[in-house]
């Protein structure tokens, strides 16, 4: 079963009122070059990489998607869009679909650690975009969504993996301060290598939380999955469809830890609702 960071059991439905706890947790905020004016990058097919080579000018705009700068704006109709920890920048406005299809976003590391912050994320059309952060050699990865006033964000799938990260104490950790959407599924890896202690969060500081799928937690060998519960306001975890048959699981008993967190930033405790089943994994 799942570990729960409450003295109370949480149910299906149930509300617990869970006292603040102080957790560390890296704070990156949007970007100031946010106030330039900001380009508007497409991508439709195959994949490249978000401003993996010299950033343009400020003063001049570029089709070139190598070449993008802080705050600019991002919309993937299809292919995979990769930033990693070379990229000079990986700070972007607004992500979205296409009108008329969706590809993939993925943070992972190389050799060092990696940030990056994203304005919101929008759906466009009929598919939202898939939105990975991968830990696949050595360094953690990171990444904090709403900026500086909450946004909401919609994505299709939402995984978390550091099963390949190798530093010591190297953490995957996305942290949505608005309102969250996941229309599909949702995994929490954390790391493999059994002396590293390598973990995998997801932070959630919005009060509506919606999932379609699954959200599993999958502890490793070398580290532990958490669900973090962290609002300063009333937050509810349910389904997208009230006929919905997803869950909160862990890959075996035992595994995954949900931690309710609301008020911990000096705020007055809040109440976390969980509209979602809770249990082990089959």
């Amino acid at each position: 079963m799942l570990c729960l960071s409450s003295k109370k059991s949480l149910l299906s439905g149930v509300s617990a009122v869970v006292l603040a706890t102080t957790v560390g947790v890296s704070a990156v905020g949007v970007s100031g070059a946010l106030a330039q004016t900001a380009v508007n990058y497409t991508h439709s097919s195959g994949n490249v990489s978000w401003a993996e080579g010299t950033e343009r000018a400020p003063s001049t705009t570029s089709t070139d998607i190598r070449e993008a700068r802080a705050g600019d704006n991002l919309t993937i109709e299809g292919g995979t869009v990769f930033a990693y920890s070379q990229s000079s920048s990986i700070d972007i406005g607004v992500l979205e679909s296409g009108t008329t299809g969706a590809g993939k976003f993925t943070i992972y590391t190389s050799n060092a650690d990696v940030s990056g912050t994203i304005g919101k994320i929008i759906k466009q059309g009929n598919q939202a975009i898939d939105l990975s952060l991968l830990g696949v050699s050595r360094g953690g990865v990171s990444l904090v969504v709403g900026g500086n006033t909450g946004e909401s964000a919609t994505v299709r799938d939402l995984n978390i993996s550091m099963v390949g990260a190798s530093n010591a104490g190297s953490q995957g950790y996305a942290t949505f301060k608005g309102d969250l959407t996941v229309e599909d599924a949702t995994g929490i890896n954390a790391g493999n290598n059994s002396t590293r202690s390598i973990d995998a969060t997801l932070e959630l500081k919005g009060a509506e939380n919606k999932f379609a799928g699954d959200i599993t937690l999958n502890d490793q060998a070398g580290g532990n999955a958490y669900l973090n519960i962290s609002g300063s306001v009333g937050q509810t975890i349910g389904r997208v469809s009230n006929a919905g048959t997803n869950r909160i699981k862990a890959v075996s008993d035992g595994e995954g830890t949900i931690k309710v967190l609301n008020g911990r930033d000096g705020q007055s405790p809040s109440r976390a609702t969980f509209d979602i089943d809770i249990g082990t994994g089959g």
